[in-house]
């Protein structure tokens, strides 16, 4: 359902510049809720969201994909979101991450510094204590954005 869900508004997403981060279809509290999470360069708005909501609405309307009851929300999947995908750590270069991993580098499973570069197979990130860590996308169990104050 997702993936048509997605043929239908990538069209609309793309005119804008704005990204499908993810499609979620699922039963919540008894109700189908279609949740769509969207990033754009800058971030987004609640203005987007909103225009976004009543956009797609429409045309998931129009093309009766959907034949049961439900809710659309249109959302940002937030600063501190887990990574999924490389474009995710594209997204973040130069920012401070959390990276945990499933083996240990350096005596330690989990490192906070700044991502400097996305190679194929790993990423670099900068930290106070150890330096520049070399780290493979293989031992990489969560990685997401730090909040920076």
């Amino acid at each position: 359902m997702t993936d048509q869900i997605k043929q239908i508004i990538e069209p609309v997403l793309h005119e804008e510049n704005i990204e499908l981060v993810e499609a979620i279809y699922r039963r919540e509290a008894g109700t189908q809720v279609l949740r769509l999470l969207i990033d754009k360069e800058g971030g987004v708005t609640l203005g987007d969201c909103t225009r976004l909501n009543e956009t797609i609405s429409r045309i998931l309307d129009e093309n009766n994909l959907i034949t049961e009851r439900y809710i659309l929300e249109v959302d940002s999947p937030g600063i501190d979101r887990p990574f999924k995908e490389k474009r995710d750590y594209e997204r973040a270069k130069g920012r401070l991450v959390r990276v945990t991993l499933n083996e240990a580098i350096l005596d330690k499973k989990e490192y906070i510094g700044r991502l400097q570069e996305i190679l194929n197979e790993s990423i670099k990130v900068e930290t106070e204590k150890k330096g520049v860590l070399d780290i493979p996308f293989e031992k990489i169990i969560r990685a997401r954005q730090e909040i920076e104050f």
